[in-house]
């Protein structure tokens, strides 16, 4: 009894070292964490060695704790793999039968864009591009409108620093290049991406919205830039996710009618 009683307790405080962390992807000290959770130091510096062994955190140059990949897989696949499945599948697949390009849906995390769910192409783009695959926001066409559709603190608060990490020499370089982007990403109703994630591709990307009318995912088309044609998929991509829309926002209609 006591030592069930004892595991139980140990599960809960790791679950609220975890959730301290998301909510600071900066990254925290041990005793920053004691403080916050109210425990002493020790017992800080044990829950977070066992996250930082078990991948759950990760520890930073300047000795400060973040969540790891494993975090991330965790609380990404499993509930966005299961939101974004059954019937949302149906629009993608029909838009990658039309097109004949590859076609992904990719949700944010922090700074990266994570793919949960691809239909490729014939020939296949990137062998190492797929579910899973963690794209940069400022990177991809995806990342781009998500962030486009952000409030300017929370766009600061994960980019505090003017220049910006980037993967192709074609990437925004700079927070102010990247921000003047952005009226025109929401003009449009759409984002590009000319090679910036990886050489050779080219995609757009259009939102997915839930029943609060928040872009929770990106809806995108890619394909080798000696063929890709933005304009081309532009319709067909938003009447996808105009469809995705539409049954993700209905999934919450029988529950707020109940609560009215």
């Amino acid at each position: 009894m006591s030592n069930t009683s004892r595991t139980s307790s140990t599960v809960a405080t790791a679950l609220r070292v975890l959730r301290l962390l998301a909510e600071h992807p900066d990254g925290m000290g041990i005793t920053e964490v004691a403080r916050a959770l109210d425990m002493s130091k020790s017992k800080g510096h044990l829950m977070l060695a066992t996250l930082l062994e078990q991948d759950f955190a990760e520890r930073t140059a300047d000795s400060r704790y973040r969540l790891g990949l494993t975090a991330f897989e965790v609380g990404s696949a499993v509930p966005d793999a299961a939101r974004f499945g059954g019937d949302l599948i149906a629009p993608m697949r029909t838009l990658a039968d039309l097109c004949g390009e590859a076609v992904s849906l990719a949700v944010p995390r922090n700074r990266d864009a994570i793919m949960i769910q691809r239909f490729e192409t014939k020939h296949v783009l990137r062998a190492e591009i797929g579910v899973g695959t963690r794209m940069p926001l400022i990177s991809c066409a995806s990342g781009k409108f998500l962030l486009a559709h952000l409030p300017e603190d929370q766009v600061d608060s994960l980019y505090p620093d003017e220049v910006l990490p980037h993967v192709t020499v074609h990437s925004i370089r700079t927070k102010t290049q990247l921000k003047t982007t952005f009226p025109e990403i929401r003009r449009l109703g759409y984002a590009l991406n000319d090679e910036e994630y990886a050489e050779g591709i080219s995609g757009i990307a259009t939102g997915v919205a839930d029943g609060r009318a928040r872009y929770v995912a990106a809806l995108s088309v890619a394909g080798p830039s000696s063929r890709f044609r933005a304009e081309q998929w532009i319709e067909p991509l938003s009447e996808a996710a105009h469809t995705m829309t539409e049954l993700l926002s209905s999934r919450r209609r029988p529950a707020e009618e109940d609560r009215g």
